[in-house]
């Protein structure tokens, strides 16, 4: 089986590991494609403390059905699938409030319990595959993962319908939000960001506005606006500051990027003050199959957003680039695309 491992010494390419086995009621994916997300590139610089390695990262992730346990039923060897890496113990009390990514006993392939995506093959639970449409590709069921979470925050917005929306952060998870915004109901969504190719590709996938904050002038603009909805999805500390200061009173907070960093950035007398509604999401175990129709029926475009689809010979050197900040993509996943 080949793999990219995370080590000690950072992420190598491996070609003749062991693949895992699945026992009577677990299904083997052979992965097709695997997204590679910011929280991967994280736990790698050591800013978030979810696995050690020797580690086999990647929770975005689409493929093929390999090898049924004989007490699998519903699935065969050849079907195509979207894999949700949320596994849990199916009993507790968060399990059977459909609150699976909370279950201790739980947790996520490729993050923190079981080898990933950057991996050719995984075993999960039948429970945790969703058919890949006819013309979606395996790197369009790669995003549905994150499209999952980011839809399951804009699900928790109280009135999005009509709403002013801004958007901070013009990476994958704002671009996501940018459009769902929209496919909710917002009247308009003002993208923020500091880099203009991917601002110009939030435009194109359906902000009315976008705001370079380098810009002196669109910085003032911008603190003379206010939204009933803000999203953080950049993971900056600042943009965690501006969506509480231009939230309009009784409006939405939604907290989705992660920084790493162990130091507070809300101000809790402005959320009290304004009256506002502060949701994330981490997880959304009952959206999968609505996100997968949006981007079937052409709603979501998750296409475009995927700059480098990788082959995985060239996987190693294009991670060794985003660790290192040479990246200028928006997205990368990685293809598996040996037998």
């Amino acid at each position: 089986m080949e793999a990219l491992v995370w080590k000690d010494t950072g992420v190598e390419t491996e070609r003749s590991l062991q693949p895992p086995a699945n026992n009577d009621r677990e299904v083997l994916i052979r992965v097709r494609a695997a997204g590679v997300c910011t929280t991967d590139i994280h736990m790698i610089q050591g800013k978030l403390n979810f696995a050690k390695p020797p580690w086999i990262l990647g929770h975005e992730m689409a493929g093929v059905v390999e090898r049924t346990g004989a007490e699998v039923a519903g699935w065969k060897a050849g079907d195509a699938v979207v894999v949700d890496p949320v596994v849990s113990c199916g009993n507790c009390t968060y399990c059977q409030q459909g609150k699976k990514h909370l279950c201790s006993r739980g947790g996520e392939l490729g993050t923190t319990c079981g080898q990933g995506g950057y991996g050719q093959y995984v075993v999960v639970p039948p429970s945790n595959l969703y058919r890949l449409p006819a013309g979606m590709s395996f790197v369009e069921g790669a995003m549905m993962e994150p499209l999952n979470c980011t839809m399951g925050a804009v699900d928790r917005v109280p009135r999005m319908a009509g709403a002013h929306a801004v958007v901070f952060g013009p990476g994958p998870a704002g671009l996501l939000f940018a459009q769902l915004a929209k496919v909710y109901g917002a009247s308009t969504v003002t993208m923020v960001g500091m880099d203009n190719e991917r601002l110009e590709l939030g435009k194109r996938l359906g902000a009315d506005l976008v705001v370079n904050i380098r810009s002196p002038e669109e910085r003032k603009r911008l603190d003379d606006m206010r939204f009933d909805v803000a999203i953080e999805a950049s993971g900056s500390p600042d943009a965690v500051r501006d969506c509480f200061a231009l939230a309009a009173s009784g409006g939405t907070v939604v907290l989705y990027g992660l920084s790493g960093l162990d130091r507070p950035s809300i101000v809790s007398d402005q959320v009290v003050g304004k009256d506002l509604t502060v949701v994330t999401c981490i997880s959304a175990p009952h959206l999968w199959e609505q996100g997968i129709r949006l981007t079937a029926s052409g709603r979501i475009n998750v296409k475009d957003m995927v700059t480098h689809p990788v082959p995985f010979d060239d996987a190693q050197g294009v991670l060794n680039d985003i660790l290192k900040g040479r990246f200028r993509g928006t997205k990368a996943v990685i293809l598996h695309n040996k037998a």
